[in-house]
């Protein structure tokens, strides 16, 4: 019952994280280019104004000041690179390369996951599980190249300058996922995501005197701030504070094989959106895909674990 609460929480955060790759290319496109810093410090604000109604609860309270006394500077070091690094990193990127794209590198974090999960947590996945890592990384490959996708757009150095900035996205996830789960077990997902998403506001401000013009702020048009509230409260604090409760249920190197689904949300949305046709090709990366997951998650109580792990509950 605890793995399906958890597979049920990672499938909610990822299908929200798949609508952002399309959202992002909406307002890099359609809306014009905006400035990703500003764009980005609004998500973390309005993230934490959404999570800000858990501070009613006395409960909720102690755990803050619980977790600003004696965690703090963990909760500083994933908020600056799972927060504020990754979200940079991806949402630029989409100003570069397409969504099929940014989503297919992005979502390598799978692999960053299991090997993190090793080094600081000495999780170890059996077999089985690398194999389905291989098969899900290759059907996300495969979905990649499938004809219909965005991902014949620009691949000359512009693209590869999204696709390398993508793929560090990745790899800052997969640091937040595995350093996360210790405060996650510590304090609950909700409580750590409205410490990481304030951490994150206020470790953007000193870059915005430096980025940010008047010009930046009057380009924010009523759809402009909707793209914004929608990615800032559904696909940043809603999504977040679901994955960040699944490492309760989860361990970091099973819950991480959600990247790959994610991929598989983004690559079916982009080509509804663009009205794009499936191919036979683009349906067998998603078997793929899908079959690598359930090889990686399937009994994760069998995964080998140290006195490193934090504890399951």
């Amino acid at each position: 019952m605890k793995n399906l609460t958890g597979f049920i929480l990672g499938f909610l955060a990822t299908a929200a994280w798949g609508s952002f790759y399309i959202a992002g290319r909406w307002l890099f496109g359609e809306e014009g280019e905006i400035n990703s810093w500003l764009f980005n410090f609004l998500r973390f604000g309005l993230a934490t104004a959404a999570l800000t109604p858990l501070l009613f609860f006395s409960g909720n309270r102690q755990l803050v000041k619980k977790a600003l006394y004696s965690d703090w500077k963990s909760f500083l070091l994933i908020s600056l690179v799972g927060i504020v690094m990754e979200s940079i990193l991806i949402f630029c990127s989409l100003n570069y390369t397409t969504a099929a794209r940014s989503s297919l590198m992005a979502n390598c974090s799978p692999i960053a996951t299991v090997i993190l999960s090793y080094l600081l947590l000495k999780q170890r996945t059996p077999g089985w599980g690398i194999l389905g890592m291989i098969i899900g990384f290759g059907g996300i490959v495969l979905a990649g190249f499938a004809p219909g996708g965005d991902i014949y757009a620009d691949t000359g150095l512009s693209s590869l300058i999204g696709d390398a900035m993508a793929l560090g996205s990745g790899f800052c996830w997969a640091f937040f996922t595995v350093y996360g789960a210790a405060v996650s077990q510590k304090y609950g997902g909700p409580v750590c995501m409205f410490i990481s998403f304030l951490f994150g506001t206020i470790l953007m401000i000193p870059a915005l005197f430096f980025t940010v013009s008047l010009a930046d702020w009057q380009a924010f048009r009523p759809q402009l701030w909707a793209g914004t509230i929608y990615t800032g409260v559904v696909t940043l604090a809603w999504a977040n504070a679901c994955w960040y409760t699944a490492l309760r249920y989860l361990k970091p190197n099973v819950l991480g094989a959600f990247g790959y689904l994610s991929a598989a949300i983004t690559f079916t949305l982009s080509l509804m959106v663009l009205k794009e046709k499936f191919s036979i090709l683009f349906i067998v990366s998603i078997v793929l895909i899908l079959f690598g997951m359930t090889l990686l998650m399937s009994n994760p109580s069998k995964s080998e674990c140290s006195s490193g792990c934090p504890e399951q509950k």
